[in-house]
């Protein structure tokens, strides 16, 4: 490893960006001190630090350095020729939601103002100016419009950043990324063929596996992690009803107080509730993702400026988008996850020492996942210590990486509408699938999609678009790989059609629904959609229901649940009850899914309670042989569900059949699940049972 320079020595070589990022600090913080060396020296990098570090300007400083010559220019003119901006795009920064692409922009657009550099963003809501800017903020999504749109603005191409990287990681949209990045690299190297690499940059806040992500998005990366982070002041209370939230409240000297659900419809009941019973005066603001963007943008920009409230929210200000200050982070039952659990605990108090938290959990379950994933972070008074693990098992993952097949059928859609012929080849897909996606799996991609009447045969080795994928074209369908599956209900503004919510189902024309805390009207319907117009006043016959996925609880955060019972590594726990028991495994939601279908295949009558344990109608003192072929059997019977549980990513219906499974089988990393089933022992503790007992409810 290189050796640290200096602060003076970094400074010195950022003689155009020090005045603009640093100067008003008139210092570096440790990450930006590490990280802008490698970066002026053209190397990938991978940057992991605490929220609030300030790993924004230890990227960004040290890339504007480096191409200061071509920034700092007067933009090129429009192309007579075509009315096309000439492309004098030279750095595209992607971020994982729109309003963190519109914050960021709006922090850096001052900084900038004074420079000859020019910073734009672009995202569903906002269409790219009419002349490129230097600097683009964007989504991976609005990445691929703009490809199929406008290719030629990326031919400039010098670097690209990768934010929130494990918010990307590991699910459909970093594997979007993936295949991104070849097709940008060769619209660069088609109008110059011997052009360098353009230089990759990734950063978080935490990253479980930095070097299998620097591996998949980055070139020989300089790996630059910097501990640290701010204590959390945590309490746990249980919640019963929603009177012990408005009671936390009235209790907790807060001014400001942002408040995390699980789900838009307990954000719309929590908001009604404490507007209803708050005793205190404060304004009570909702956030989530199905409200219009402008309505979003206006409670962020009302409750920043307000001098006493509450904002209830789901995941959407999750991120680091400017609200102002928040004193107070409270969440209503567990997130699912750690990464989402330290994302809503880091949004408060970030002007202090430290942040206040309180978790509600309405089960006795969720209070140890609170418990668990506290213990996991590390955090506050709370700090408990986690013994290195006894047995190489309990390391295990219940999934593993690995890429999703169905990101290449929107892909195959995306490259179709980029091609000035308006077909693909298998050629263009193998240029961007990664390795392991092999020839005959491409072949089979295809041939289903032309089965299915997406696509239909063209010119020699050609596919073109068919009546199904056609009508995706039309409504621009073809960008995203997350959100509802193809061919899902879709509720859109009925003047507009633009998309307000993916639903469960449809509903008949006049009906009234509920959404966003006011009536809406069905105004017409069609096959895959139906408009709603505001109907003020109207009587509510239905709640708009949003289509939801079952969140899996992960294997880790399970397994720290079973270390602070003082369950041994490897270990099953066994609680009687007539006429059979309890299984506490603490595998979590997807291994304990397949561990329940694994015993039913063998005749054992067994059925999953949650992610701590099954119930088994019989005793049970140790697990049956594993048989290999029923094993099989299990995991692919189980193949769709576990495919929701999993984030596949929304095409993957479209897939072939056996090319569907084998990927959620192999994201399954059955190996490590049979080595854990045959190591596996079961226990009695009666120390515990009262404790187990609570966790089965």
């Amino acid at each position: 490893m290189n050796e640290l320079l200096s602060q003076q020595e970094v400074k010195a070589q950022l003689p155009h960006t020090w005045r603009l990022f640093f100067a008003r600090h008139g210092r570096f913080t440790p990450v930006q001190q590490q990280a802008i060396p490698p970066i002026l020296n053209g190397r990938d990098t991978l940057i992991i630090a605490a929220t609030a570090a300030g790993k924004t300007e230890a990227v960004l400083a040290p890339l504007l350095e480096r191409l200061w010559p071509n920034l700092a220019v007067s933009p090129p003119p429009i192309s007579p020729s075509r009315g096309v901006p000439t492309a004098n795009l030279h750095l595209l920064y992607l971020c994982p939601t729109r309003a963190l692409v519109r914050d960021l922009y709006e922090r850096l657009q001052p900084i900038l103002a004074d420079t000859a550099v020019t910073i734009g963003l672009k995202t569903g809501d906002v269409p790219l100016a009419a002349q490129p800017p230097a600097i683009l903020i964007t989504t991976p999504e609005s990445t691929d419009s703009l490809l199929t749109r406008s290719p030629k603005i990326f031919t400039g191409l010098q670097a690209i950043v990768l934010d929130e990287i494990h918010l990307f990681d590991n699910t459909p949209r970093g594997d979007h990324i993936r295949c991104l990045l070849p097709r940008l690299e060769r619209i660069r190297a088609y109008e110059q063929p011997d052009i360098w690499p353009m230089q990759r940059i990734a950063l978080s806040a935490t990253v479980p596996d930095p070097t299998g992500v620097a591996r998949r998005y980055l070139h020989e990366a300089a790996i630059v992690q910097v501990p640290g982070g701010r204590p959390i002041a945590a309490e746990i209370r249980p919640l019963y009803s929603l009177a012990e939230l408005v009671e936390a409240l009235s209790q907790r000297a807060a001014f400001k107080s942002l408040i995390f659900c699980n789900s838009r419809a307990e954000v719309e009941q929590t908001a009604v509730t404490l507007r209803q019973q708050l005793p205190r005066h404060a304004d009570i603001f909702v956030h989530y993702s199905n409200l219009d963007t402008a309505v979003r943008r206006d409670v962020e920009e009302r409750f920043a400026a307000a001098a006493t409230a509450v904002c209830v929210c789901t995941s959407t200000l999750e991120l680091g988008i400017d609200i102002g200050s928040v004193n107070d982070v409270v969440l209503l039952g567990a997130p699912p996850d750690l990464n989402s659990f330290m994302q809503r605990v880091g949004r408060g108090g970030r002007r202090t020492t430290q942040t206040q938290v309180l978790c509600m959990p309405r089960s006795p379950g969720e209070w140890a996942r609170f418990e668990a994933m506290l213990a996991l972070a590390e955090i506050g008074d709370r700090r408990l210590e986690i013994e290195a693990p006894q047995s190489p098992i309990s390391n295990l993952q219940s999934h593993i990486y690995t890429f999703r097949p169905s990101v290449l059928i929107q892909q195959t859609f995306s490259l179709i509408k980029q091609s000035p012929t308006g077909s693909v080849r298998l050629a263009d897909l193998r240029r961007i699938a990664p390795p392991e996606v092999t020839d005959e799996g491409l072949r089979k991609i295809v041939g289903q999609l032309t089965f299915a009447h997406y696509l239909q045969t063209g010119r020699l080795g050609e596919w073109k678009p068919d009546e199904k994928l056609q009508e995706l074209l039309d409504q621009h369908e073809i960008y995203s790989n997350i959100g509802a599956e193809v061919e899902a209900i879709t509720a859109v503004d009925a003047h507009t059609g633009r998309t307000i919510a993916h639903t469960d189902r449809s509903y008949p024309p006049g009906t009234v629904v509920l959404f966003g805390g006011q009536p809406m009207r069905v105004a017409w319907v069609e096959k895959y959609r139906f408009g709603l117009l505001p109907a003020p006043g109207g009587t509510v016959d239905d709640l708009l229901r949003f289509a939801t996925s079952y969140a899996a609880i992960p294997y880790p955060i399970t397994q720290a649940v079973a270390r602070s019972l003082a369950v041994p590594p490897g270990q099953m726990v066994w609680l009687p009850e007539e006429p059979g028991g309890f299984l506490f495994h603490f595998w979590g939601t997807v291994w304990g899914e397949l561990l329940t279908a694994v015993l039913i295949t063998q005749g054992i009558s067994a059925e999953s309670i949650n992610e701590y344990c099954l119930y088994v109608r019989q005793p049970l003192d140790r697990l049956p042989p594993l048989d290999e072929k029923l094993f099989q059997k299990a995991a692919r019977d189980q193949a769709i569900t576990f495919a929701n549980r999993l984030e596949m990513g929304r095409f993957h219906r479209l897939l072939p059949a056996d090319v569907a499974t084998a990927a959620t089988i192999h994201q399954l990393n059955l190996p490590q699940f049979q080595a854990q089933y045959r190591a596996a022992t079961i226990t009695t503790m009666p120390a515990i049972f009262g404790q187990l007992a609570l966790l089965a409810q």
